[in-house]
């Protein structure tokens, strides 16, 4: 299910919740919600409360770690695609196949997080990009360097792709999956709508309270929704910026 989906199910049954409170606190007989009564209903909701609380806290604190480490993730491949094309611009003329590849590969790679492209095998004039990362590995071994300046580079250089690739794979791994347990989100969901079913039960029923519910009701519906957005962070609204690969992309072949 979509991010949106989710969150209009979260609506749902959060102020269902609501509502079910509302219905019960009309037809449950007085002595039901008296000052005791409803004095055991508000210790129980705080404490649901805070357990609500210290399990939306943990979701956005991993949702915001694993956007954070996929974006740290793409400017470190940024870095060292650059970093690469200096060096084999200093090797030599010799390196000019393998700093075309370079660029074909940093153009996939752009492409590939264009919205809708998926996360899934991106090619490189026609070359798949993990295909072409160890092209470019064959092509740096393949050199034969004259001095012991050309070698120091070719060590370099192989250093940095075998970095590259490593980097690559992690981030293409970090995002491939949910770090979002559907455990966590379904007995989040739970005890949310026990809450506000706590609160429908307490509160008068007029048209201020219903109003309030409703938006206080959107509001953490919303919340989930970014919860899911940070964890999809190729496929969403929040999506992760290509800015520092069209960076690069600019200055590569210079």
């Amino acid at each position: 299910m979509s991010s949106i989906a989710i969150a209009l199910v979260v609506l749902v049954c959060v102020f269902g919740g609501a509502t079910l409170g509302l219905f019960l606190s009309a037809r449950l007989p007085a002595h039901h919600l008296g000052a005791d009564s409803r004095d055991s209903v508000k210790m129980a909701i705080a404490v649901l409360s805070t357990l609500t609380a210290l399990v939306l806290g943990f979701l956005v604190a991993s949702a915001k770690n694993s956007f954070d480490a996929i974006a740290d993730g793409l400017a470190r491949i940024a870095t060292d695609i650059i970093l690469l094309d200096r060096v084999l611009a200093q090797y030599g003329p010799e390196t000019a196949g393998a700093r075309e590849l370079l660029r074909k590969v940093t153009a996939a790679r752009i492409s590939q997080m264009r919205p809708g492209a998926g996360i899934n095998r991106p090619k490189a004039g026609g070359v798949d990009v993990a295909d072409a990362i160890e092209m470019l590995q064959r092509t740096l071994l393949d050199l034969r360097p004259a001095t012991d300046a050309q070698r120091a580079l070719r060590s370099q250089a192989l250093a940095i792709t075998s970095q590259l690739a490593q980097t690559r794979w992690l981030t293409l791994m970090r995002a491939a999956g949910s770090t979002i347990p559907t455990a966590f989100l379904v007995v989040l969901v739970s005890w949310l709508s026990v809450v506000f079913a706590g609160l429908g039960l307490l509160a008068p029923r007029n048209g201020t309270v219903v109003l309030w519910l409703i938006v206080c009701a959107i509001s953490v519906s919303a919340a989930i929704f970014l919860i899911l957005e940070l964890d999809s962070p190729y496929g969403g609204v929040i999506r992760i910026s290509d800015i520092p690969l069209h960076l690069v992309l600019e200055q590569l072949g210079r």
